[in-house]
Protein backbone atom coordinates (compact mmCIF):
# COMPACT_ATOMS: atom_id res chain seq x y z
CA UNK A 1 0.00 0.00 0.00
CA UNK A 2 1.33 3.31 -0.95
CA UNK A 3 1.56 6.02 2.09
CA UNK A 4 -1.09 8.82 2.94
CA UNK A 5 0.43 12.05 2.26
CA UNK A 6 -1.41 15.00 3.48
CA UNK A 7 0.07 18.59 3.47
CA UNK A 8 -1.02 21.62 3.65
CA UNK A 9 0.53 24.98 2.60
CA UNK A 10 -0.52 28.80 3.34
CA UNK A 11 -0.07 31.22 0.56
CA UNK A 12 -0.35 34.72 0.70
CA UNK A 13 -3.26 35.43 0.97
CA UNK A 14 -5.47 31.80 0.51
CA UNK A 15 -4.69 28.44 1.55
CA UNK A 16 -4.08 26.10 -1.00
CA UNK A 17 -4.20 22.21 0.79
CA UNK A 18 -2.62 19.43 -1.19
CA UNK A 19 -3.78 15.79 -1.11
CA UNK A 20 -1.96 12.75 -2.63
CA UNK A 21 -1.20 9.58 -2.14
CA UNK A 22 1.39 7.33 -3.49
CA UNK A 23 -1.09 4.73 -4.39
CA UNK A 24 -3.14 7.49 -6.26
CA UNK A 25 -3.46 9.10 -9.80
CA UNK A 26 -5.14 12.27 -8.97
CA UNK A 27 -4.06 15.21 -6.66
CA UNK A 28 -6.67 17.25 -5.06
CA UNK A 29 -6.18 20.96 -4.91
CA UNK A 30 -8.27 23.88 -3.21
CA UNK A 31 -7.36 27.70 -3.86
CA UNK A 32 -8.28 31.00 -5.52
CA UNK A 33 -9.37 30.73 -8.95
CA UNK A 34 -6.46 32.78 -9.61
CA UNK A 35 -3.36 30.30 -8.42
CA UNK A 36 -4.99 26.66 -9.60
CA UNK A 37 -8.73 26.22 -11.25
CA UNK A 38 -8.43 22.30 -12.14
CA UNK A 39 -7.33 18.83 -11.03
CA UNK A 40 -4.39 17.33 -12.70
CA UNK A 41 -2.63 13.96 -12.12
CA UNK A 42 0.08 13.67 -10.23
CA UNK A 43 2.09 10.80 -10.73
CA UNK A 44 1.89 7.05 -8.90
CA UNK A 45 4.94 7.30 -5.96
CA UNK A 46 5.06 3.59 -4.66
CA UNK A 47 6.19 3.05 -0.96
CA UNK A 48 10.05 2.36 -2.65
CA UNK A 49 10.44 5.60 -4.24
CA UNK A 50 8.95 7.67 -1.10
CA UNK A 51 11.75 5.71 1.21
CA UNK A 52 14.55 6.58 -1.39
CA UNK A 53 13.97 10.53 -1.50
CA UNK A 54 13.61 9.88 2.16
CA UNK A 55 16.96 8.93 2.30
CA UNK A 56 18.18 10.65 -0.75
CA UNK A 57 17.74 14.56 0.66
CA UNK A 58 18.38 15.65 4.28
CA UNK A 59 15.71 16.27 6.55
CA UNK A 60 14.79 19.87 8.44
CA UNK A 61 17.31 19.42 11.59
CA UNK A 62 20.11 22.07 11.14
CA UNK A 63 19.88 24.71 14.19
CA UNK A 64 21.04 28.01 14.17
CA UNK A 65 24.78 26.95 15.34
CA UNK A 66 25.19 24.42 12.44
CA UNK A 67 23.53 27.05 9.88
CA UNK A 68 26.10 29.97 10.93
CA UNK A 69 28.62 27.30 10.25
CA UNK A 70 27.33 25.94 7.09
CA UNK A 71 27.37 29.36 5.66
CA UNK A 72 30.88 30.72 7.12
CA UNK A 73 32.21 27.40 6.09
CA UNK A 74 31.28 27.81 2.35
CA UNK A 75 32.54 31.40 2.83
CA UNK A 76 36.08 31.24 4.17
CA UNK A 77 37.80 29.18 2.07
CA UNK A 78 41.80 29.08 0.26
CA UNK A 79 41.45 33.14 -0.71
CA UNK A 80 41.88 34.04 2.87
CA UNK A 81 45.91 33.34 2.63
CA UNK A 82 46.08 36.24 -0.33
CA UNK A 83 43.83 38.91 1.92
CA UNK A 84 47.24 40.67 3.68
CA UNK A 85 49.18 40.83 0.57
CA UNK A 86 45.71 42.73 -1.11
CA UNK A 87 46.19 45.26 1.72
CA UNK A 88 49.27 45.82 0.86
CA UNK A 89 49.32 45.72 -2.55
CA UNK A 90 45.57 47.73 -2.90
CA UNK A 91 45.66 49.85 0.51
CA UNK A 92 43.40 49.21 3.26
CA UNK A 93 40.80 51.54 2.10
CA UNK A 94 39.30 50.36 -1.04
CA UNK A 95 39.99 46.76 0.11
CA UNK A 96 37.75 47.31 3.12
CA UNK A 97 35.29 48.97 0.96
CA UNK A 98 35.20 46.19 -1.83
CA UNK A 99 34.63 43.73 1.33
CA UNK A 100 31.93 45.61 2.58
CA UNK A 101 30.17 46.14 -0.75
CA UNK A 102 30.88 42.52 -1.71
CA UNK A 103 29.45 41.37 1.60
CA UNK A 104 25.83 43.49 1.08
CA UNK A 105 25.69 42.20 -2.73
CA UNK A 106 26.38 38.65 -1.74
CA UNK A 107 23.97 38.93 1.21
CA UNK A 108 21.42 40.68 -1.20
CA UNK A 109 21.60 38.16 -3.44
CA UNK A 110 20.97 35.20 -1.11
CA UNK A 111 17.95 36.68 0.94
CA UNK A 112 16.13 37.70 -2.60
CA UNK A 113 16.42 34.46 -4.20
CA UNK A 114 15.31 32.93 -0.49
CA UNK A 115 12.17 35.04 -0.97
CA UNK A 116 11.92 33.88 -4.76
CA UNK A 117 11.54 30.10 -3.15
CA UNK A 118 8.83 31.16 -1.01
CA UNK A 119 7.22 32.77 -3.89
CA UNK A 120 6.62 29.44 -5.26
CA UNK A 121 2.82 28.38 -4.43
CA UNK A 122 2.64 26.32 -1.25
CA UNK A 123 6.19 27.25 -0.21
CA UNK A 124 6.10 30.28 1.93
CA UNK A 125 7.93 28.63 5.02
CA UNK A 126 9.91 26.18 2.82
CA UNK A 127 8.08 23.51 3.28
CA UNK A 128 8.49 22.27 -0.30
CA UNK A 129 12.48 20.93 -1.32
CA UNK A 130 13.30 23.74 -3.67
CA UNK A 131 16.83 22.97 -5.25
CA UNK A 132 18.69 25.70 -7.16
CA UNK A 133 17.94 24.45 -10.09
CA UNK A 134 14.82 23.67 -9.66
CA UNK A 135 14.21 26.99 -8.69
CA UNK A 136 15.32 28.26 -11.93
CA UNK A 137 13.38 25.45 -13.66
CA UNK A 138 10.36 27.04 -11.88
CA UNK A 139 10.86 31.06 -13.13
CA UNK A 140 12.57 30.81 -16.38
CA UNK A 141 11.56 27.05 -18.06
CA UNK A 142 13.58 23.92 -18.92
CA UNK A 143 16.51 25.51 -21.05
CA UNK A 144 17.32 27.92 -17.83
CA UNK A 145 17.07 24.39 -15.76
CA UNK A 146 19.48 22.96 -18.09
CA UNK A 147 22.02 26.77 -17.99
CA UNK A 148 21.79 26.57 -14.25
CA UNK A 149 23.00 22.75 -14.15
CA UNK A 150 26.49 23.41 -15.75
CA UNK A 151 26.88 26.64 -13.98
CA UNK A 152 26.10 25.10 -10.81
CA UNK A 153 28.21 22.05 -11.40
CA UNK A 154 31.33 23.52 -13.29
CA UNK A 155 31.23 26.17 -10.13
CA UNK A 156 31.57 23.82 -7.67
CA UNK A 157 33.01 21.11 -9.03
CA UNK A 158 35.63 23.24 -10.69
CA UNK A 159 36.48 24.18 -6.65
CA UNK A 160 36.55 21.05 -5.78
CA UNK A 161 38.93 19.65 -7.95
CA UNK A 162 41.19 22.68 -7.18
CA UNK A 163 40.46 21.85 -3.39
CA UNK A 164 41.79 18.02 -3.87
CA UNK A 165 44.75 18.81 -5.24
CA UNK A 166 45.92 21.32 -2.63
CA UNK A 167 44.46 19.36 0.20
CA UNK A 168 46.63 15.81 -1.30
CA UNK A 169 49.77 18.70 -2.18
CA UNK A 170 49.52 20.28 1.67
CA UNK A 171 48.81 16.55 3.25
CA UNK A 172 52.08 15.46 0.96
CA UNK A 173 54.10 18.27 2.37
CA UNK A 174 52.89 17.78 6.07
CA UNK A 175 54.56 14.68 5.66
CA UNK A 176 57.62 15.18 5.26
CA UNK A 177 57.48 17.76 7.63
CA UNK A 178 56.23 15.02 10.25
CA UNK A 179 57.83 11.65 8.71
CA UNK A 180 60.70 13.16 7.43
CA UNK A 181 59.03 11.29 3.36
CA UNK A 182 56.29 11.34 1.66
CA UNK A 183 55.66 8.58 -1.12
CA UNK A 184 53.25 7.67 -4.38
CA UNK A 185 52.81 5.78 -7.45
CA UNK A 186 54.36 7.04 -10.41
CA UNK A 187 52.53 6.53 -13.68
CA UNK A 188 55.03 8.27 -16.41
CA UNK A 189 57.55 7.86 -17.77
CA UNK A 190 57.82 5.02 -15.02
CA UNK A 191 55.60 3.09 -13.34
CA UNK A 192 57.72 2.89 -10.14
CA UNK A 193 57.25 3.85 -6.03
CA UNK A 194 59.16 7.23 -5.49
CA UNK A 195 59.30 9.15 -2.52
CA UNK A 196 60.33 12.67 -1.79
CA UNK A 197 61.84 14.18 0.93
CA UNK A 198 62.05 17.39 0.57
CA UNK A 199 58.71 20.07 0.59
CA UNK A 200 58.18 22.71 -2.01
CA UNK A 201 56.77 25.83 -1.51
CA UNK A 202 55.11 25.90 -4.51
CA UNK A 203 52.69 22.73 -5.22
CA UNK A 204 53.13 19.01 -4.64
CA UNK A 205 56.69 17.80 -3.10
CA UNK A 206 56.86 15.27 -6.51
CA UNK A 207 58.52 16.36 -9.77
CA UNK A 208 55.84 17.95 -11.77
CA UNK A 209 56.89 16.42 -15.29
CA UNK A 210 55.63 13.18 -13.52
CA UNK A 211 52.17 12.12 -13.48
CA UNK A 212 51.25 9.85 -10.64
CA UNK A 213 48.56 7.54 -10.29
CA UNK A 214 48.56 8.32 -6.32
CA UNK A 215 50.33 9.93 -3.20
CA UNK A 216 49.71 9.44 0.26
CA UNK A 217 48.66 12.73 0.99
CA UNK A 218 45.45 11.80 -1.83
CA UNK A 219 44.65 8.53 -0.31
CA UNK A 220 44.22 9.63 3.22
CA UNK A 221 42.58 12.88 2.12
CA UNK A 222 40.50 10.73 -0.25
CA UNK A 223 39.68 8.29 2.80
CA UNK A 224 39.05 10.56 4.84
CA UNK A 225 36.45 12.86 3.15
CA UNK A 226 34.67 11.06 0.43
CA UNK A 227 32.48 9.07 2.80
CA UNK A 228 30.84 12.52 3.90
CA UNK A 229 30.19 12.85 0.33
CA UNK A 230 27.67 9.91 0.18
CA UNK A 231 25.72 11.34 3.25
CA UNK A 232 23.30 14.26 3.41
CA UNK A 233 24.27 18.11 4.07
CA UNK A 234 22.35 18.05 8.00
CA UNK A 235 24.43 14.76 8.38
CA UNK A 236 27.77 16.83 8.06
CA UNK A 237 26.87 19.86 10.34
CA UNK A 238 29.04 18.17 13.07
CA UNK A 239 32.10 18.35 10.55
CA UNK A 240 31.17 22.17 9.85
CA UNK A 241 30.48 22.99 13.22
CA UNK A 242 34.38 21.65 14.34
CA UNK A 243 36.21 23.10 10.95
CA UNK A 244 34.70 26.68 11.64
CA UNK A 245 36.10 26.41 15.35
CA UNK A 246 39.33 25.54 14.40
CA UNK A 247 39.22 27.91 11.69
CA UNK A 248 38.71 30.65 14.52
CA UNK A 249 41.57 29.23 16.78
CA UNK A 250 44.34 29.36 14.02
CA UNK A 251 43.11 32.59 12.71
CA UNK A 252 42.76 33.89 16.32
CA UNK A 253 46.54 32.43 17.06
CA UNK A 254 47.77 34.35 13.58
CA UNK A 255 46.16 37.82 15.02
CA UNK A 256 48.50 37.03 18.31
CA UNK A 257 52.03 36.15 16.09
CA UNK A 258 51.09 39.48 14.11
CA UNK A 259 50.61 41.47 17.48
CA UNK A 260 53.93 39.86 18.92
CA UNK A 261 56.05 40.52 15.57
CA UNK A 262 54.78 44.25 15.91
CA UNK A 263 52.41 46.17 13.65
CA UNK A 264 53.62 49.23 11.59
CA UNK A 265 51.70 51.61 10.11
CA UNK A 266 53.83 52.24 7.15
CA UNK A 267 53.60 48.31 5.82
CA UNK A 268 50.36 49.54 4.98
CA UNK A 269 49.47 52.24 2.45
CA UNK A 270 46.38 54.03 2.09
CA UNK A 271 45.63 53.48 -1.67
CA UNK A 272 47.96 50.52 -3.73
CA UNK A 273 49.46 51.03 -6.74
CA UNK A 274 47.62 50.54 -10.02
CA UNK A 275 47.78 46.56 -10.12
CA UNK A 276 46.94 46.36 -6.55
CA UNK A 277 43.40 47.76 -6.51
CA UNK A 278 42.33 46.85 -10.26
CA UNK A 279 42.55 42.95 -8.34
CA UNK A 280 40.44 44.23 -5.50
CA UNK A 281 37.36 43.18 -6.22
CA UNK A 282 38.32 39.90 -8.03
CA UNK A 283 39.70 38.69 -5.44
CA UNK A 284 37.27 40.06 -2.63
CA UNK A 285 34.43 38.45 -4.76
CA UNK A 286 36.31 35.02 -5.02
CA UNK A 287 35.87 34.66 -0.67
CA UNK A 288 31.98 35.00 -0.82
CA UNK A 289 30.79 32.10 -3.47
CA UNK A 290 28.45 30.91 -1.06
CA UNK A 291 24.85 31.76 -2.43
CA UNK A 292 24.40 28.56 -4.38
CA UNK A 293 24.36 26.45 -1.52
CA UNK A 294 21.57 28.72 -0.06
CA UNK A 295 19.10 26.76 -1.21
CA UNK A 296 20.01 23.31 0.08
CA UNK A 297 20.28 24.78 3.44
CA UNK A 298 17.10 26.32 3.68
CA UNK A 299 15.64 23.20 2.83
CA UNK A 300 17.36 21.30 5.38
CA UNK A 301 16.97 24.20 8.47
CA UNK A 302 14.82 23.71 11.40
CA UNK A 303 11.48 26.09 10.54
CA UNK A 304 12.77 28.17 13.97
CA UNK A 305 15.58 28.99 12.34
CA UNK A 306 15.57 32.87 11.54
CA UNK A 307 16.85 33.16 7.74
CA UNK A 308 17.90 36.89 7.99
CA UNK A 309 19.18 36.76 11.14
CA UNK A 310 21.54 33.90 10.31
CA UNK A 311 22.73 35.06 6.64
CA UNK A 312 23.27 38.82 8.18
CA UNK A 313 25.08 37.24 10.87
CA UNK A 314 27.51 34.51 9.19
CA UNK A 315 28.46 37.39 6.18
CA UNK A 316 29.17 39.70 9.08
CA UNK A 317 31.39 37.52 10.78
CA UNK A 318 33.06 35.99 8.44
CA UNK A 319 33.85 39.25 6.68
CA UNK A 320 35.36 40.67 10.01
CA UNK A 321 37.00 37.57 9.88
CA UNK A 322 38.36 38.94 6.83
CA UNK A 323 39.47 42.36 7.77
CA UNK A 324 41.09 41.05 10.85
CA UNK A 325 43.51 39.07 8.80
CA UNK A 326 44.36 41.63 6.22
CA UNK A 327 45.10 44.50 8.58
CA UNK A 328 46.98 43.02 10.74
CA UNK A 329 49.07 40.28 8.60
CA UNK A 330 49.62 44.08 6.38
CA UNK A 331 50.24 45.81 9.54
CA UNK A 332 53.02 43.18 11.00
CA UNK A 333 55.17 42.16 7.66
CA UNK A 334 55.95 44.54 5.13
CA UNK A 335 56.33 44.24 1.75
CA UNK A 336 55.66 40.50 1.27
CA UNK A 337 56.16 39.38 -2.64
CA UNK A 338 53.87 39.14 -5.08
CA UNK A 339 54.58 35.39 -4.58
CA UNK A 340 53.70 35.29 -1.28
CA UNK A 341 50.76 34.12 1.27
CA UNK A 342 50.37 34.87 5.04
CA UNK A 343 51.13 30.79 5.07
CA UNK A 344 54.57 31.05 3.98
CA UNK A 345 55.47 34.51 5.61
CA UNK A 346 54.27 32.80 8.82
CA UNK A 347 56.40 29.81 8.53
CA UNK A 348 59.77 31.95 7.79
CA UNK A 349 58.65 34.47 10.45
CA UNK A 350 61.24 34.52 13.69
CA UNK A 351 58.40 33.93 15.76
CA UNK A 352 57.39 30.55 14.00
CA UNK A 353 56.93 27.55 16.04
CA UNK A 354 55.99 23.74 16.37
CA UNK A 355 52.47 25.26 16.92
CA UNK A 356 52.36 27.54 13.76
CA UNK A 357 53.86 25.49 11.80
CA UNK A 358 51.35 22.88 12.40
CA UNK A 359 48.49 25.42 12.10
CA UNK A 360 50.33 26.68 8.47
CA UNK A 361 49.34 22.85 7.54
CA UNK A 362 46.16 22.68 8.84
CA UNK A 363 44.15 25.52 7.31
CA UNK A 364 43.88 24.84 4.17
CA UNK A 365 43.25 21.10 5.12
CA UNK A 366 40.28 22.84 7.55
CA UNK A 367 38.67 25.54 5.16
CA UNK A 368 39.12 23.23 2.01
CA UNK A 369 38.24 19.44 3.19
CA UNK A 370 35.41 20.81 5.29
CA UNK A 371 33.49 22.17 1.90
CA UNK A 372 34.68 19.36 -0.51
CA UNK A 373 31.61 16.85 0.75
CA UNK A 374 29.43 20.06 1.02
CA UNK A 375 29.90 21.06 -2.53
CA UNK A 376 29.20 17.20 -3.82
CA UNK A 377 26.36 17.12 -1.53
CA UNK A 378 24.74 19.98 -3.14
CA UNK A 379 25.49 18.96 -6.80
CA UNK A 380 24.12 15.58 -6.06
CA UNK A 381 20.80 17.39 -4.80
CA UNK A 382 20.16 19.17 -7.81
CA UNK A 383 21.07 16.41 -10.14
CA UNK A 384 18.43 13.83 -8.44
CA UNK A 385 15.81 16.52 -8.45
CA UNK A 386 13.47 16.11 -11.16
CA UNK A 387 14.92 12.39 -11.78
CA UNK A 388 17.46 13.88 -13.94
CA UNK A 389 19.66 11.13 -12.46
CA UNK A 390 19.44 8.18 -10.41
CA UNK A 391 21.09 8.34 -7.30
CA UNK A 392 23.60 5.97 -7.93
CA UNK A 393 24.92 8.17 -10.96
CA UNK A 394 24.39 11.47 -9.21
CA UNK A 395 27.12 10.39 -6.61
CA UNK A 396 29.46 9.07 -9.22
CA UNK A 397 29.24 12.67 -10.94
CA UNK A 398 29.21 14.81 -7.57
CA UNK A 399 31.37 12.44 -5.34
CA UNK A 400 33.22 10.50 -7.19
CA UNK A 401 34.07 12.14 -10.52
CA UNK A 402 36.15 15.01 -8.83
CA UNK A 403 38.55 12.54 -7.44
CA UNK A 404 39.19 10.91 -10.62
CA UNK A 405 39.65 13.92 -12.43
CA UNK A 406 42.93 15.32 -10.62
CA UNK A 407 44.47 12.04 -10.55
CA UNK A 408 46.95 13.14 -13.56
CA UNK A 409 47.32 16.68 -12.36
CA UNK A 410 48.50 15.68 -8.63
CA UNK A 411 52.34 17.19 -9.46
CA UNK A 412 51.62 19.87 -11.20
CA UNK A 413 49.40 23.31 -11.15
CA UNK A 414 48.17 23.52 -14.76
CA UNK A 415 44.32 22.49 -13.81
CA UNK A 416 44.67 24.11 -10.98
CA UNK A 417 44.83 27.56 -12.46
CA UNK A 418 42.21 26.10 -15.07
CA UNK A 419 39.90 25.27 -11.98
CA UNK A 420 40.54 28.42 -10.25
CA UNK A 421 39.69 30.11 -13.31
CA UNK A 422 36.73 28.29 -14.73
CA UNK A 423 35.35 28.87 -10.93
CA UNK A 424 35.52 32.70 -10.82
CA UNK A 425 34.01 33.14 -13.88
CA UNK A 426 31.16 30.27 -13.35
CA UNK A 427 30.89 31.18 -9.53
CA UNK A 428 30.40 34.79 -10.29
CA UNK A 429 27.43 33.97 -12.09
CA UNK A 430 25.63 31.52 -10.26
CA UNK A 431 26.23 33.22 -6.73
CA UNK A 432 25.38 36.45 -8.21
CA UNK A 433 23.74 37.20 -11.31
CA UNK A 434 21.71 34.09 -11.28
CA UNK A 435 19.79 34.34 -8.28
CA UNK A 436 19.43 37.65 -8.77
CA UNK A 437 17.48 37.41 -11.85
CA UNK A 438 15.67 34.82 -10.28
CA UNK A 439 14.14 37.08 -7.85
CA UNK A 440 13.16 39.83 -10.59
CA UNK A 441 11.13 36.94 -12.38
CA UNK A 442 9.69 36.23 -8.80
CA UNK A 443 8.38 39.72 -8.62
CA UNK A 444 6.73 39.04 -12.17
CA UNK A 445 5.41 36.05 -10.88
CA UNK A 446 3.52 37.71 -8.35
CA UNK A 447 2.59 40.80 -10.35
CA UNK A 448 0.72 38.02 -12.68
CA UNK A 449 -1.27 36.37 -9.57
CA UNK A 450 0.97 33.72 -9.33
CA UNK A 451 -0.77 32.40 -12.21
CA UNK A 452 1.26 29.25 -13.28
CA UNK A 453 1.33 27.45 -16.58
CA UNK A 454 1.51 23.84 -16.98
CA UNK A 455 4.86 23.33 -16.80
CA UNK A 456 4.50 25.30 -13.18
CA UNK A 457 2.58 22.97 -12.20
CA UNK A 458 4.28 20.30 -13.25
CA UNK A 459 7.20 21.24 -11.23
CA UNK A 460 5.19 22.22 -8.56
CA UNK A 461 4.37 18.24 -8.42
CA UNK A 462 7.62 16.90 -8.32
CA UNK A 463 8.37 19.25 -5.32
CA UNK A 464 5.39 18.11 -3.74
CA UNK A 465 6.89 14.30 -4.26
CA UNK A 466 10.26 15.71 -2.50
CA UNK A 467 8.92 16.56 0.51
CA UNK A 468 10.44 14.65 3.29
CA UNK A 469 8.86 16.08 6.66
CA UNK A 470 7.65 19.27 7.00
CA UNK A 471 4.59 18.05 8.58
CA UNK A 472 6.51 16.81 11.21
CA UNK A 473 8.53 19.68 11.99
CA UNK A 474 5.03 22.83 11.01
CA UNK A 475 4.34 22.86 14.74
CA UNK A 476 7.35 24.61 15.42
CA UNK A 477 6.45 27.60 13.51
CA UNK A 478 4.20 30.52 15.53
CA UNK A 479 0.87 31.31 14.05
CA UNK A 480 2.21 34.38 12.13
CA UNK A 481 4.44 32.77 10.71
CA UNK A 482 2.68 30.05 9.74
CA UNK A 483 0.00 32.51 7.54
CA UNK A 484 2.97 34.61 6.15
CA UNK A 485 5.31 34.25 3.22
CA UNK A 486 9.23 34.83 3.96
CA UNK A 487 10.58 38.45 2.86
CA UNK A 488 13.95 39.54 2.98
CA UNK A 489 12.58 42.97 3.50
CA UNK A 490 9.57 43.04 5.42
CA UNK A 491 9.60 46.71 5.74
CA UNK A 492 10.48 47.69 2.09
CA UNK A 493 7.91 47.81 -0.59
CA UNK A 494 7.99 45.52 -3.32
CA UNK A 495 8.98 47.79 -6.18
CA UNK A 496 12.21 49.84 -3.64
CA UNK A 497 13.38 45.94 -3.44
CA UNK A 498 13.10 45.35 -7.24
CA UNK A 499 14.86 48.54 -7.97
CA UNK A 500 17.57 47.41 -5.82
CA UNK A 501 17.35 43.92 -7.15
CA UNK A 502 18.41 45.38 -10.49
CA UNK A 503 20.86 48.18 -9.80
CA UNK A 504 22.80 44.74 -7.68
CA UNK A 505 22.47 42.82 -10.81
CA UNK A 506 23.33 45.82 -13.07
CA UNK A 507 26.60 46.63 -10.73
CA UNK A 508 27.40 42.70 -10.33
CA UNK A 509 27.63 42.56 -14.55
CA UNK A 510 29.66 45.50 -14.59
CA UNK A 511 32.40 44.11 -12.08
CA UNK A 512 32.30 40.36 -13.26
CA UNK A 513 32.94 41.73 -16.97
CA UNK A 514 35.56 44.01 -15.84
CA UNK A 515 37.08 40.70 -13.98
CA UNK A 516 37.05 38.93 -17.42
CA UNK A 517 39.07 41.38 -19.09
Amino acid sequence: MGKQKNLQFITESEPLVMNYSTNSERLDITINENYLDDTYPLPAVSDKHDQEIKSSFGHKTIGAIGSISLLIGNMTGPGMVGIALQFQQGGWLLTILGFAAIMLLSTLAGLFMIESMASIPGNPRFQLRVEFTMLVRFYFGKWGYYIAQVFINIALQATNVASIIICAQVMDSMFIFMFKKTCGLEAYPHVRWVCETVASSNSSPFNSEYYMFFTLGYLVVLVLIIPLGFLNLDDNIIVQICAVCLMFTITSSWVIMFIIHGLNVDNMPTFGDGPGMAQIMGNVMFNYAYVTTIPSWVNEAKPTVNINKTVWGSASLSTAVFVVIGLFGALSFGHMPSSSDILSVINSSPEANIFSKICVYIFPFVVLASSIPVYSIIVRYNLMQNDLMPKSAANFVAVVLPWLIVIPFMTGDGLNKISNWSSIFFSSIANFIIPLLIYLRSIQFRKGKKKMTNEQKKILQTLIQDTVDFEENKHLLTFKDHHSMYRAFRRMARETCRRLATFAVSTLGVLILLLER
